[in-house]
């Protein structure tokens, strides 16, 4: 039962995180508030540093990079809370049988916090809200993200070393590893 506790409390924290910032971005930098159409944002740009880091809110639609936001919204919407749910049981599952796996048991925390995190925007808002803006200079522009996409991020890399490990043998904290010691 602890275990689950782990889980519940690492993906908490997550989403607590990201909902408290995705609030402060929009108090901060949205005269206003947030329209109910994420097209129609007006934001105010915050810079952190000049070169390569502002604060700027916006509405995603779509998936990763926007993928999919095009779709009709009642589609859209649908579609995307019904992939949040299978990826929150299938990452539940996945976690069950982790036991023994650091590594993957925090992947899979940040993964299931940062995939709860953005299907609360999107049952909330129809859309997801991103702040973090990363650019060089004005030339290049990485997608606007917020704190659950870090998390799923790094809960990504984390479930792809622990792959690796897997592949190799040498997946750490596992009995097969110490043993072999």
């Amino acid at each position: 039962m602890s275990r689950y506790l782990w889980l519940l409390l690492g993906a908490g924290v997550t989403v607590v995180l990201d909902q408290l910032t995705k609030i402060w971005a929009v108090e901060a930098l949205v005269p206003g508030g947030l329209p109910r159409d994420s097209a129609h944002i007006r934001t105010d740009v915050h810079t952190v540093f000049e070169s390569w880091f502002n604060l700027r809110v916006a509405g995603n639609k779509g998936g990763a990079w926007g993928v999919l936001r095009d779709l009709p919204e009642t589609w859209r919407v649908l579609f995307f809370v019904v992939v949040g749910i299978v990826a929150i049981v299938a990452i539940i599952a996945f976690y069950r049988a982790a036991r023994g796996r650091r590594s993957l048991s925090v992947a899979l925390t940040l993964i299931l916090g940062g995939a709860i995190g953005n299907l609360i925007d999107r049952v909330r808002l129809g859309f997801v809200v991103d702040f973090i803006d990363w650019h060089y200079v004005d030339r290049w522009h990485f997608p606007t993200f917020n704190i659950a996409d870090v998390a799923i991020t790094i809960g990504l890399g984390l479930l792809f070393i622990d792959m690796i490990g897997d592949l190799r043998g040498t997946r750490s904290g596992s009995a097969e590893a110490v043993g072999a010691r």
